[in-house]
């Protein structure tokens, strides 16, 4: 019954408010029997001898009455014929207090109490009842343990790995310490380890794209926001041919390995060189080598795609190119055209000498040191020739040349 119509019964009748308990109230039920330990939720109770109840307590603990009164209704105990719900009663052939009804003369009213429940620690405590007429039985009511917040990322590291997995990351937010397990579209991590606030693990092989990241918590599932990215394969490096080369650079190599479709970039040392062509099952990438360092020595060969990186077993070898050569003069400077003069060209660089060509062809029995180089000249005609001195490194002409006689 609302609190309008107990006035209205009030000022009809002259029934209401009731008369006082006829005896200490008695608790029969608590609706619902259990509720946060942070209270605030509406509790029914229901008993006899519950009316002008002067305090309800929880553990000890005042809770707050918001509502005390008969329990009515068509039918009801209470619902007298002179009363606002005119029925039957429980007994009695008339109103309160001798026309039936409230609280009759078969059987007992019941009271009816809506409290707002304190706050307690969790755990069962007991809701006592008092008024004026004495102390309720206790009846017991549960404070629910609250449930631990669900977990909150806020990012993930790194934000992307190769398709075959294997890559480490932290997932960083608050709350985290419940996470039992985390899922890369829909696929467990491995070594999922939680702290309050990180997670780490192990991604899954997935499928090259975007995947959704969710963490598992009895708490509650929650997704990682951006999600990581699944990359091609991260590539690998079997061998480089040639191994070496001068330090000029510009020399064609061929790099073996897997997964070099997508390659970005082949440095050597911290240089990167021209890639050419990846064939393509990606086993194979041709390229051409960067300029080394100007002494020479072994260098690291890094491949690197979307995936990662890998190293080349060995790297390459720089070996620094001989100055070109420069003869300064030729000794005799003139010989008869059938040939057979022994001659000695003097200069610097000569050490690498291959030939000596006079107008093209190639002088007999030449030796060469770094200062010198000795022969003897081949047949020529009548006349001056240009004599060329061939090395690895270049060709340079002898000032002056040679005439034959």
């Amino acid at each position: 019954m609302t609190s309008n119509a107990v006035a209205s019964a009030t000022q009809a009748t002259g029934y209401w408010p009731p008369p006082p308990p006829a005896g200490p109230p008695t608790l029969l039920a608590a609706i619902p029997d259990s509720g946060p330990a942070t209270g605030g939720n509406l509790v029914r109770l229901i008993g006899q001898n519950l009316r002008g109840a002067t305090s309800v307590t929880f553990g000890g603990v005042l809770a707050t009455i918001v509502y005390q009164g008969p329990l009515t209704g068509p039918g009801d105990p209470g619902a007298g014929q002179d009363s606002p719900q005119a029925g039957a009663g429980w007994g009695g052939p008339g109103g309160w207090p001798g026309h039936g009804g409230y609280p009759g003369g078969g059987r007992p009213g019941f009271d009816f109490l809506v409290v707002i429940a304190p706050a307690n620690p969790p755990g069962t405590v007991q809701i006592i009842v008092t008024t004026p007429a004495g102390t309720s039985n206790p009846l017991p009511y549960t404070y629910l343990t609250p449930p631990p917040p669900p977990p909150t990322p806020t990012a993930i590291a790194p934000t992307s790995g190769p398709s075959t997995g294997g890559t480490a990351f932290t997932i960083t937010g608050t709350n985290l310490g419940s996470v039992t397990g985390v899922l890369f579209n829909g696929v467990p991590a491995t070594g999922v380890t939680a702290t309050a606030t990180t997670v780490t693990g192990t991604t899954p092989p997935g499928t090259v794209g975007p995947a959704t990241v969710t963490l598992l918590s009895p708490a509650g599932n929650t997704t990682v926001p951006g999600g990581f990215t699944y990359l091609p394969p991260a590539p690998t490096a079997a061998s480089i041919i040639p191994a070496v080369g001068p330090v000029t650079g510009s020399t064609p190599y061929v790099l073996t390995g897997t997964h070099l479709t997508g390659v970005t970039s082949v440095t050597f040392g911290a240089t990167p060189s021209t890639i050419l062509f990846v064939n393509p099952a990606g086993t194979q990438l041709v390229g051409l080598t960067p300029a080394g360092p100007v002494a020479g020595g072994n260098v690291t060969v890094t491949v690197t795609g979307p995936g990662g990186s890998a190293t080349v077993p060995g790297g390459f070898t720089y070996f620094a190119a001989p100055p070109p050569p420069a003869p300064a003069a030729i000794s005799p400077t003139s010989g008869t055209a059938a040939g057979g003069t022994a001659f000695t060209l003097t200069g610097t660089g000569l050490g690498g000498t291959l030939a000596v060509l006079f107008n093209g062809v190639p002088a007999t029995g030449v030796t060469a040191t770094a200062t010198t180089v000795t022969g003897t000249t081949p047949p020529g005609t009548v006349g001056p020739a240009t004599v060329t001195v061939v090395t690895a490194s270049g060709t340079a002409t002898v000032p002056g040349g040679y005439t034959y006689t």
